[in-house]
């Protein structure tokens, strides 16, 4: 007979993926990428999830020992939604389920609940994962036009993967726990629009820093992260590319680009004060979006006396490699993972 146990940080099998209020019930998944993980011996097991909007629709994926077994959207209200059915019911496997879709700036109120797991089986001991590693990024990181058609002009949900993103595929290969802060149209400073408040900088040190109103403030958005629950081996920073995408649109390069590196600096400095012990490596932006910039920030840093830090180039993509809204597809991503977690184990 299957059993239904309530989803929290204190069930001892169950891993939370993501950044989130770790005390709060329901979870609120916000970030990409944010989730539950457990070991389960059974046939079949489901979980009960809420879409509080309407609108953007919300994707989850699962996984099975790391393999794609499920996709499927939200739909609002509340209700169970099956993970996996007629496995082997004498057999163990890693079952992880992850939101695919980043947070939504523009409608706060679009999240996706977790409350409970139903078992026709058991829950059994986590195998311990070897590293812990935090992104933090843009579209790029999000996911965005991942999945889609090459040359595709939309902009909508279903596009999106944490999955099929590099910087999960690069955990995959290091046996890591991937934490994923990224969003579309944001930089260091400012947004791809050259607006100052669409930068991942102010709301580092909070859950979900993006959000923003009584919604997301009701699930724990705006709360200060309690860094000590979750320190991180590595911090991976892959921005840069919206705050020059600004400076060309609406900005002023004698008067922005000291202000970038600037930026560049506060960034790394809230990373290292919240996260002691970490290496930190900035993945460099393509060549046409000023990468010497995030170059001189780590210099200028390593001067002052800040150890452990890193930065590494993956190669620039072109019309080939999109999907959609000139976004590199599944396929460059796999490459840009496999690159990434080669150069990431011999720092690690």
């Amino acid at each position: 007979m299957a059993v239904t146990i309530p989803v929290s940080a204190a069930q001892p099998d169950l891993r939370i993926l993501g950044r989130l209020d770790r005390e709060q019930s329901p979870l609120a998944l916000d970030w990409t990428g944010s989730g539950v993980e457990f070991q389960f011996k059974g046939a079949s097991c489901w979980a009960e999830l809420e879409a509080p909007a309407l609108s953007p629709i919300m994707w989850m994926m699962v996984l099975a020992d790391g393999c794609p077994v499920a996709r499927f959207p939200v739909e609002p209200g509340c209700r169970f939604y099956p993970l996996i059915l007629g496995m082997e019911a004498d057999k163990s496997r890693l079952v992880t389920l992850i939101k695919e879709t980043q947070c939504m700036p523009d409608a706060p109120e679009a999240t996706v609940l977790l409350r409970s797991l139903r078992l026709d089986g058991e829950l059994q001991p986590l195998h311990p994962r070897a590293y812990k590693i935090e992104f933090i990024g843009d579209s790029l990181t999000s996911g965005e036009g991942v999945l889609a058609p090459r040359d595709n002009e939309e902009w909508i949900t279903p596009w999106f993967s944490a999955r099929a993103n590099y910087a999960w595929i690069a955990c995959g290969l290091l046996d890591a726990e991937p934490r994923i802060l990224s969003q579309s149209g944001y930089g260091v400073c400012w947004s791809w629009e050259h607006n100052p408040s669409g930068n991942m900088t102010d709301g580092y040190e909070l859950n979900a820093g993006v959000l923003r109103g009584p919604a997301a403030e009701a699930r724990g958005c705006r709360k200060p992260c309690d860094f000590s629950s979750w320190q991180p081996d590595l911090v991976c920073i892959r921005l840069l590319t919206n705050d020059f995408g600004g400076v060309a649109m609406n900005g002023t390069p004698e008067k922005d680009l000291p202000l970038i590196l600037a930026g560049c600096r506060t960034l790394l400095n809230k990373i290292r004060a919240n996260n002691p012990g970490a290496k930190i490596c900035w993945i460099l932006p393509g060549s046409a979006h000023h990468p010497e910039i995030a170059v001189q920030a780590i210099a200028e840093a390593r001067e002052s006396g800040m150890e452990e830090l890193y930065t590494f180039a993956l190669p620039d993509y072109g019309p080939e490699d999109y999907g959609a809204r000139q976004h590199p597809n599944a396929v460059w991503n796999a490459q840009a993972g496999r690159l990434l977690a080669e150069y990431l184990k011999t720092i690690l």
